[in-house]
């Protein structure tokens, strides 16, 4: 059933869950996110990334993931994921996306929240959820001192929130994006205060990679939402090659497909476990 962040994020609230939001651009990833959400009978937030917004068109993303929202039997959305313009909200806000993100952290505040704003105007005329990020997720190849370096100040995050009016909001902690060079280390503390004082829900980005336990205490302490993708494209690559490998480049393509699908739901089904560990 389609939906947008913000019916979403209420279950979540009421059953104690946090929401994966999970990165897919085609078909195959979009069928293996849905139909792992559909068996947890929870339900998702299906991404696209702003790079392969770029590649694959909102358009055919729009398509595809309106035919697994309405085959499925739980409450699934699409979103932009770290949109980078107004302008590429606002493309996504017109093809049909029920959530984007409008991601200006690396801006000054007066800009941020300016571009913010307008994405929030428009989005929520139409019905659209918004997210929002502050303070600096880091590629997951820097240092952990790199990574601190850009954790979200508590104060300015209350102020955002309530000049902007966003439906979530995305904090650094200590998580990153890609394939940590580290096991990373989470600023629980901080990520306490935050969900504790700032008025909208909150998300963590860079759930790939981060120890199963440390995903159990930020589910634990109530973030809304879980943003994952690495871990989705690395089983889909791998599955493809293992196939490939066995069988040699003149086996079914369906077969390496299919291979790969089931790798991701696989991995969206452990994802998922986890998420709603605390479900009441």
């Amino acid at each position: 059933m389609i939906s947008n962040y913000s019916d979403i994020l209420a279950f979540a609230k009421e059953h104690k869950v946090t929401i994966g939001a999970f990165n897919t651009f085609n078909m195959e990833m979009m069928q293996a996110v849905v139909s792992a959400a559909d068996k947890k009978q929870v339900p998702l937030i299906a991404q696209t990334y702003h790079a392969h917004a770029d590649y694959a068109g909102v358009d055919f993303m729009r398509a595809i993931y309106g035919v697994a929202a309405e085959h499925a039997s739980v409450n699934i959305a699409l979103g932009l994921d770290h949109g980078k313009s107004f302008a590429q909200a606002e493309t996504c806000v017109k093809a049909g996306y029920t959530g984007v993100m409008i991601d200006l952290a690396s801006e000054d505040y007066d800009r941020n929240v300016a571009e913010t704003k307008r994405v929030v105007e428009l989005a929520h005329g139409k019905g659209v959820s918004v997210e929002a990020e502050l303070g600096v997720i880091a590629d997951a190849d820097r240092s952990l001192e790199e990574i601190a370096a850009g954790y979200t100040d508590p104060e300015v995050a209350r102020r955002f929130a309530k000049d902007t009016g966003v439906d979530c909001l995305a904090v650094s902690v200590g998580t990153a994006h890609g394939t940590y060079a580290h096991t990373p280390k989470i600023n629980f503390d901080l990520l306490k205060e935050l969900i504790d004082t700032v008025c909208c829900p909150i998300v963590v980005h860079g759930g790939s990679g981060t120890p199963d336990e440390d995903v159990e205490e930020m589910v634990r302490l109530g973030i809304a939402k879980l943003n994952v993708g690495t871990d989705f494209f690395d089983a889909y690559k791998k599955a493809m090659f293992d196939v490939m490998t066995e069988k040699g480049l003149g086996c079914d393509v369906i077969e390496v497909m299919a291979a790969a699908r089931a790798a991701v739901e696989k991995v969206a089904l452990h994802k998922l476990d986890i998420l709603g560990r605390f479900r009441v």
